[in-house]
């Protein structure tokens, strides 16, 4: 079986825009401190990219309430190749996208306006198109 890919990005889709950011990447071992998994700051988001040999592609998931995760994906690394170090140089991208005020009422339990919706609605299909 093929190493999982080295490079790891980040790309955050708000509804107009794409952006690519490399992560700050900690390795967390099953005997860690779940704790060590909460974001420590304000405007820090944590994502858990799980990794299983048996699988063909990790889970991703977001412990952040205003950024979700919609995908990942391997793509080449481009310029990988000529680094010394042989390791497989493919990247993962995982695709993620801010979440909405109005997503967060519905996540804190409140229930949205029917205009909240109809705008939560446009934004997902300006995302997904």
């Amino acid at each position: 079986m093929m190493d999982p890919p080295y490079y790891i990005l980040f790309s955050t889709q708000p509804a107009n825009s794409s952006s690519l950011g490399h992560p700050t990447i900690q390795y967390h071992y099953a005997d860690d401190s779940p704790l060590a998994l909460l974001p420590q700051h304000t405007d820090e988001h944590v994502l858990l990219l799980e990794y299983d040999q048996t699988s063909p592609m990790p889970t991703v998931t977001s412990t952040s309430r205003t950024l979700a995760v919609t995908g990942i994906k391997v793509e080449e690394a481009p310029g990988a190749a000529v680094a010394e170090d042989r390791h497989n140089d493919r990247m993962y991208i995982i695709e993620a996208t801010t979440v909405l005020a109005e997503d967060k009422t519905q996540l804190s339990g409140e229930r949205p306006s029917a205009h909240a919706v109809i705008a939560q609605f446009k934004q997902r299909k300006v995302i997904l198109v």
